[in-house]
């Protein structure tokens, strides 16, 4: 008998249903959100890149922000290095259906409540909602009781009522009994999704004397490096004096600093800068110290990068510590993040941008972005600055070395109506070539922003002569107006080029900088000559000043919110020196990235503008 095509494929899709539908409960779905690439997913997940494209080829050439990815359930268990926990194996993911509660997801996986937010610390009330992935941790059965026996205990805990009062919040409520958010939701899941109502009644767990915690921790530990002299190098270098007021209070913070400063040899380069980033560190410390703030400083040399930190991590030298601050190696930093995890105290990671431990590691906080997360945060403000653009992209060729950033913001001008064109800079070589491009591509009365492909100092030195000049031959002012807008780099080159960046009405993106016609800047730089007798470097970044930022915000925000810092940070009202701050967590069980940008103007009056779009 002759099967017709068409009844063929009917069954073939017949299959490919039943197939699907068989291992629906295999997959779980994770939309895409800004910043993500398949290799932070694959991360996140520890699984492959190429395991995701697998279950989604469509995602091998363009990757979007709000695309849903099908992931593996049984290619997902976690990770682990040498020094991991082997009883994490069982842990898996799991995306929140419409309706779902934290009490029924509890229930569903035979673990409390409680286990389920610790282990996604950026899990709240605010995003527990459908399409949210969260990671359940191991089944009770594997570790302290089954899961009924934490049930059991969970049941023991006594309760009191509270009759909730006229514009009453779960804030106010938390804070009047000294319980969590969390707490109060496992005890009256209904609330998760609803406004308090007046009148309504609440249950409150009570805690026995053993379970009350403090919030803010402070345990006094030995002394390491504290209050030595680290003299760097040849007795000519520079030396160092640490923090030699170190306070003796137990309730002081106890910090630790650990930096490459290669006491056994003699490497200026690195020295001088982790040096500045100690005095820039100490002199946050001083302003801390002033305003009442009470520390204990413990300061490491991490050695060569090719040396370990077994000895100091197996020392015991850490394990009070309240937060630790370091290192500059990304090895290094792989063994303190681990060490952080272990023992639930906060990493803070100054210098690199490299670091995978950010997507499985809720301890972690990234200050030096990867560019992944920052080029989608400039193109979005981009658009938001200037929402009435004409943009013209300026091809160089072989030099082009942001055709990521291109390809992120053309997306988003495709997607809020803004026109766009490409011009190749052997267009622009001459005044009179620009003149004639300009007068069919300029548009009257919109935001005309010329675009370079490249951020290299060479297309930079090409361009910028011949913009002038083509403005300056414009005596009758029959072109519309254009402005240029580039890249970070770009303050590098600005010592040199600065006229034409103000001529040219120039604005490019920032994480960190630096001027010293800034205010900040100016009091930071007297302030570092009055106490060290001599100028701080000119690099890029200036490490004095990311000392001072980065002390002064984590050392200020451990003391203020203890183990509450992650969910608090951005709530400090400071203004930092150089570098900008904006954490958010890369997914719920993972650690914070620093996704904050400026805007640099120079402005066609000669003044520099720093705009800030957080205020």
């Amino acid at each position: 008998m002759r099967i017709h095509k068409s009844t063929i494929f009917a069954i073939l899709m017949m299959l490919v249903a039943i197939i699907a539908n068989a291992q629906e409960g295999k997959f779980f779905t994770h939309t895409v959100s800004k910043g993500q690439t398949l290799y932070s997913i694959s991360r996140m997940y520890g699984t492959t890149v190429d395991e995701i494209i697998r279950h989604n080829p469509e995602c091998a050439a363009k990757l979007s922000v709000g695309h849903e990815l099908r992931i593996p359930q049984n290619n997902t268990a976690i990770q682990h290095d040498a020094t991991s926990d082997n009883n994490n194996a069982t842990e898996k993911y799991h995306t929140i259906k419409s309706g779902e509660t934290l009490y029924r997801l509890g229930k569903m996986y035979g673990i409390t409540t409680q286990a389920i937010c610790d282990a996604n610390p950026g899990l709240s009330i605010e995003n527990f909602k459908a399409g949210e992935v969260i990671l359940i941790p191991q089944s009770a059965d594997k570790g302290n009781g089954t899961a009924q026996e934490q049930v059991q205990e969970e049941r023991k805990i006594t309760f009191t009522t509270h009759k909730v009062k006229r514009r009453e919040d779960r804030e106010d409520i938390c804070a009047l009994y000294g319980i969590t958010d969390q707490e109060l939701i496992a005890a009256n899941p209904e609330i998760i999704y609803g406004k308090l109502k007046k009148n309504m009644i609440l249950k409150i767990p009570v805690k026995s004397k053993s379970q009350e915690t403090n919030p803010n921790p402070r345990t006094a530990s030995e002394e390491h490096s504290g209050n030595e002299i680290l003299t760097l190098g040849k007795e000519e270098d520079i030396t160092i004096t640490p923090d030699n007021d170190t306070d003796s209070n137990e309730s002081a913070l106890n910090v630790a600093l650990i930096l490459p400063f290669l006491l056994d040899s003699y490497a200026p380069n690195e020295q001088v800068k982790m040096v500045e980033y100690y005095q820039g560190f100490l002199m946050a410390v001083k302003k801390l110290k002033e305003e009442g703030y009470s520390f204990k400083i413990s300061t490491f040399d991490s050695g060569h990068m090719e040396e370990s930190l077994d000895s100091l991590l197996s020392s015991g030298a850490l394990d009070k510590m309240d937060i630790i601050i370091g290192a500059l190696y990304q090895n290094h930093n792989k063994e303190l993040a681990s060490f952080a995890k272990k023992n639930s105290i906060p990493l803070v990671i100054p210098f690199t941008s490299k670091e995978d431990e950010i997507f499985r590691n809720p301890m972690v906080y990234v200050v030096n972005s990867m560019q992944s997360y920052i080029i989608p945060e400039a193109a979005s403000q981009f658009v938001n600055t200037f929402p009435n653009a004409n943009v013209i992209f300026i091809e160089d060729g072989e030099k082009s070395n942001k055709k990521d950033f291109i390809a992120t913001l053309t997306e988003e001008l495709d997607k809020n109506g803004i026109t766009h064109t490409t011009q190749p800079l052997s267009n622009l070589l001459t005044s009179e070539k620009a003149e004639r491009v300009f007068r069919d591509i300029l548009v009257p009365d919109k935001d005309n922003i010329l675009i370079p492909s490249s951020s290299s100092s060479g297309t930079l030195n090409t361009l910028l002569p011949t913009l002038v000049q083509t403005r300056i031959l414009d005596e009758s002012h029959s072109l519309p107006e254009f402005k240029l807008f580039g890249y970070p780099e770009w303050q590098i080159y600005a010592k040199d080029t600065r006229d034409q960046l103000y001529e040219l009405d120039t604005y490019f993106y920032v994480t960190f900088y630096s001027h010293y016609s800034l205010p900040e800047d100016s009091k930071f730089q007297n302030e570092f000559i009055s106490l060290y007798n001599r100028n701080i470097q000119n690099t890029y970044p200036r490490y004095g000043m990311l000392g001072y930022d980065t002390g002064y915000l984590f050392l200020l925000a451990a003391s203020k919110y203890g183990k509450e810092m992650h969910t608090r940070i951005n709530e400090l009202d400071f203004t930092p020196i150089q570098s900008g701050f904006k954490f958010e967590r890369v997914n719920n069980w993972g650690g914070l990235i620093n996704k904050k940008i400026y805007f640099i103007h120079y402005t066609r009056d000669y003044n520099i503008e720093k705009i800030d779009f957080d205020k």
